[in-house]
């Protein structure tokens, strides 16, 4: 048996076998968001699973001397962690495997893995009511989506913190599990869920998950470091492709408008010059790179940072969770750059539609290019 026959009995429906199920995915999700059915969102399941663990993991870390009790957390943490992968997998794969619905179960995990639809959908509508509720309904329509809290936050800082929450998923709801639907189809996908689920809710420095916490938010720092880097790109790829359709049509709109034989390209070029532009400007991976490494995470400042610039307005610095202040560093744009520019660097309804557009157009242009990339390679391997 050859090593991708080996692989894909381990992952059925990965790029290896099937190369038009990661686009369908992205398709599906980027225009109709997750799937609404009956039944609960698998990655309801998987939190409800990791609750039943916590139980158990808690009395294994309590028993023992109090000085060990951050080996045992860390431990306890980690086969809990495990626990939960291993059978998240194999309930991907189980399903995959099926006769006659293994190819709808496929295209239903795979859709529902991917979530940037649904958060631009749920961002949209959290920056409707910051704008136009009552603060104390836009404070606990913000909750819906970031931890931190928000009962203290004026509409500036609900604008930024909802800017930071959405910017900083690129990676966590789209390019790292569409990069590991690609690697290793659903079941890959779905254990990557599995432990970004884990460090969602548990991967906290608190006292309560400081222990328990420690191995589900290395795991997710260790699958998340290249698709963070990735979705960086990606806000570059979009930027870039925005660009460049905007000269074209600057270019050539005008000589073919009165061409009757062009309207295709008429309609094209339209159609391009409808590409939204970004206030700002890619300021070079140097840059994204040296504002990124200040932050907590070693991945969040990346999609962050990018962001910040192409939308021209600040993001990060400190914050309070749980009561506790973080320091972080300002990514985007600095004082001096906004002085030298002349264009302030506040978040405004306007730059959150384009850091929304931006994300959209990202994930997009991202995840076709690591599709037709994972293709190219494949065919390479293929014909060696």
């Amino acid at each position: 048996m050859s090593l991708g026959h080996g692989f894909s009995l381990v992952f059925p429906w990965s790029v290896w076998e099937c190369w038009w199920l990661a686009p369908l995915a992205l398709v599906l999700d980027l225009w109709l968001g997750d799937p609404a059915l009956p039944w609960r969102h698998p990655v309801c399941i998987v939190g409800r699973f990791l609750d039943a663990l916590e139980g158990p993991a808690r009395c294994f870390m309590a028993t023992g001397a109090a000085e060990k009790q951050r080996l045992r957390g860390r431990l306890a943490g980690a086969a809990a962690l495990a626990v939960l992968t291993f059978c998240t997998g194999l309930a991907a794969w189980s399903l995959t495997s099926l006769p006659l619905l293994a190819l709808p179960l496929a295209v239903y995990l795979g859709w529902s893995g991917l979530a940037m639809g649904s958060l631009l959908q749920t961002g949209r509508t959290v920056l409707e009511r910051v704008e136009h509720a009552p603060v104390p309904e836009a404070r606990e329509a913000l909750s819906w989506l970031v931890s931190r809290e928000t009962g203290s936050m004026d509409r500036p800082l609900m604008r930024k913190t909802l800017a930071d929450t959405l910017s900083e998923n690129l990676t966590d709801a789209f390019t790292a599990p569409f990069f590991w639907l690609l690697v290793g189809g659903p079941v890959a996908l779905w254990c990557y869920k599995a432990v970004s689920t884990t460090d969602s809710m548990w991967g906290y420095t608190t006292d309560k998950w400081r222990w328990l916490g420690w191995a589900g938010a290395r795991a997710d720092d260790a699958l998340a470091f290249i698709p963070a880097r990735l979705a960086a790109l990606s806000t570059a790829l979009a930027h870039v492709l925005a660009c460049l359709c905007a000269r074209l049509a600057g270019a050539f709109g005008r000589r073919c408008v009165r061409v009757a034989a062009r309207q295709p390209l008429q309609r094209l070029i339209r159609c391009a010059a409808r590409l939204p532009a970004w206030p700002g400007r890619w300021p070079g991976l140097g840059v994204v790179a040296r504002q990124a490494v200040g932050m907590p995470s070693p991945n969040s400042g990346w999609s962050m940072t990018a962001c910040a610039w192409l939308c021209w307005a600040r993001m990060a610095g400190p914050s309070v969770y749980f009561g506790v202040l973080t320091p972080k560093p300002w990514l985007g744009p600095s004082p001096e750059d906004e002085e030298r520019r002349g264009l302030s660097a506040a978040w405004d309804v306007s730059r959150l539609s384009a850091l929304c557009s931006l994300l959209w157009w990202s994930a997009l242009c991202g995840g076709l290019a690591l599709w037709l990339t994972a293709l190219l390679l494949l065919s390479g391997t293929v014909w060696a």
